[in-house]
């Protein structure tokens, strides 16, 4: 029996997986000690560090072409006018899903906007917040949807497909500030939406432009906590008046059971849009 390929002589996907990501982690660990040299304040060294984390991920892509030849494209990264518009639906959906979440939020007195509706908070962190969301997105998509769904899609089944990379999309928000269960379970569902998402377009638009409002409008937009990390420049601030099951605690809005139940119908809405590769 060999350890590290299977009984097609290919090596373990899982094993190829383990691979990527602690080169690419151990990339990223370099390139931040470097970083952590320098002071910067928040925002400059959130987008610093997130840019390090994209190109990280671009020279452990570089390495997998050599070692597989392998491109971009087999990893369901697309640039076309048909993945465009998938990633102008994961925009839009991400972005009415917040709002959803805080409409009913606001309707049962569970939080409430800080300044008037009419009266909108645009600074230049604002901006800031969005470009780390926007990387933030990138980042997560490529590593999770791109590289380790692509790669179990080649030698297992669907179930395998589904629940292991949702599961390292919980795992790597675990040392986030006051996570807590049901966050890392709806993060768990988050993920196999990206997933299905993926699966029916064939690319990773969808998610990603998802995945980029859906943290934006959290805590660019309205300044609810994202996966635990507190943003205090949000367009329109909210207070939280019930730290409860459904505002999500600490954790913010992911930590709530409204992120679960809203993460299904949404799988149901990409169940029934017709889109196609």
């Amino acid at each position: 029996m060999n350890l590290f390929k299977n009984k097609y002589g290919k090596i373990y996907s899982g094993i190829k997986i383990t691979f990527f990501i602690a080169f690419y982690f151990s990339i990223q660990f370099v390139f931040l000690l470097l970083l952590n040299q320098h002071s910067h304040n928040y925002y400059t060294y959130s987008i610093l560090a997130k840019t390090i984390s994209v190109l990280s991920l671009i020279i452990a892509f570089v390495l997998v072409y050599f070692l597989e030849k392998r491109y971009p494209r087999n990893y369901g990264i697309i640039i076309s006018k048909k993945s465009f518009k998938h990633f102008l639906i994961g925009l839009l959906l991400g972005a009415l899903a917040i709002i959803i979440i805080a409409m009913i939020l606001f309707a049962t007195n569970n939080a409430e906007l800080i300044y008037r509706i009419n009266k909108p908070k645009f600074t230049i962190e604002a901006l800031y917040a969005l470009i780390i969301f926007i990387l933030v997105g990138i980042d997560e998509e490529v590593l999770i949807r791109g590289y380790v769904v692509h790669t179990l899609g080649r030698y297992n089944n669907k179930y395998v497909i589904y629940i292991i990379p949702a599961i390292i999309f919980s795992v790597l928000h675990l040392s986030n500030p006051s996570v807590s269960v049901i966050g890392l379970i709806n993060i768990v569902i988050i993920g196999v939406l990206f997933t299905y998402m993926t699966l029916k377009t064939k690319n990773i638009l969808m998610a990603t432009g998802f995945h980029i409002t859906w943290n934006f409008f959290q805590g660019g937009l309205f300044g609810f906590n994202v996966s635990g990390t507190t943003m205090w420049d949000s367009i329109y601030p909210v207070r939280i008046i019930n730290n409860n099951i459904l505002t999500g605690g600490d954790f913010g809005l992911e930590g709530g059971i409204l992120t679960t139940l809203l993460a299904f119908i949404i799988i149901l809405v990409v169940y029934i849009l017709p889109v196609k590769e």
